[in-house]
């Protein structure tokens, strides 16, 4: 395999990797105590520019939207909070490296807890724009677009 290759084998790692570390943070930021919180929030800022903007899309309702890591952390908490649990999984990752510029598309099923026992699932879409950075590779902009959503009972 060429250098070249290699390279972009890595850079697509690292890029899949920032979407992966999304969605563990977010469960943290669910979890619902300020401990857990602040250790979603690092990772959020770990994982983002200082500058992203990150909005929802095609939910039905007007979209979420948040400009820089700690905005977004304060808006997947306040949309959290009233889960008792969640779990947002990340599946089929589509990367596109160009140079310092890539965008990756990547699955989510996400699951919401209710207190009176039933679960609400939420499957869509990231669409991420990463830059390459001093520090590693960084999402800029983050779009998370509904495709479909639904409540099931439980025991």
């Amino acid at each position: 395999m060429s250098e070249n290759r290699i390279a972009i084998v890595a850079d697509k790692h690292e890029i899949e990797t920032l979407q992966r570390l999304y969605a563990k943070a977010t469960d943290l930021i669910g979890h619902g105590t300020e401990e857990k919180f602040e250790e979603g929030r690092e990772i959020y800022r770990s994982i983002y520019t200082k500058d992203v903007d990150i909005r929802t899309a095609n939910t039905g309702d007007a979209p979420l939207v948040a400009k820089g890591p700690d905005a977004w952390a304060e808006v997947c908490h306040n949309a959290l909070k009233d889960y008792t649990g969640t779990q947002h999984l990340i599946g089929t990752q589509l990367t596109e490296v160009n140079g310092d510029e890539a965008q990756v598309e990547s699955y989510l099923n996400a699951w919401h807890k209710n207190p009176d026992l039933t679960v609400y699932y939420f499957l869509g879409t990231y669409i991420s724009k990463a830059r390459r950075m001093p520090a590693g590779w960084r999402i800029y902009d983050m779009t998370l677009r509904l495709d479909t959503s639904g409540t099931v009972q439980t025991s």
